[in-house]
């Protein structure tokens, strides 16, 4: 696995990955241009998509009637140099035509088989999650891999 990150400005940067451009940032604020989210931003945002794969996949393969997922993350940081997340919390909300059992077992697999970013991020905090079926709150949980 490669990637390339070039910078352009200020704090801004441009990421480049198998050809695809990325723009990555920081706020006015903190000096720069906010022309994209900072690498904290899109490794919250890495942690919901590698999820979120894992769970699209379990689900089809379980023929699972899937209409939608989304995912909400959230983290917090620490106030030390350098500053890291000291905890995350997904909120998975599926809906569609899917059991509760699959729905809990498919988010389940992700953060305890499957999901290789939060894997890596469990190295340095814990992750919990919820499980939402149609907007209904079916289960909570934390990523450990055993």
């Amino acid at each position: 696995m490669k990637s390339n990150v070039l910078w352009n400005t200020k704090l801004s940067f441009t990421g480049i990955v198998r050809g695809h451009e990325t723009q990555l940032d920081t706020t006015l604020a903190n000096g720069s241009l906010n022309r994209g989210p900072s690498p904290k931003e899109m490794l919250l945002n890495a942690v919901s998509a590698c999820a979120g794969m894992d769970i699209v996949s379990i689900l089809k393969k379980n023929k699972q009637d899937l209409l939608s997922l989304e995912i909400e993350a959230s983290a917090e940081l620490t106030n030390t140099t350098p500053s890291y997340f000291s905890k995350i919390h997904l909120v998975y909300k599926i809906f569609g035509g899917v059991s509760g059992e699959e729905a809990i077992k498919s988010c389940n697999l992700s953060m305890t088989k499957y999901c290789g970013v939060s894997y890596m991020l469990l190295k340095t905090c814990p992750i919990t999650y919820e499980v939402k079926l149609n907007n209904e709150l079916i289960s909570n949980g934390f990523s450990h891999f055993d």
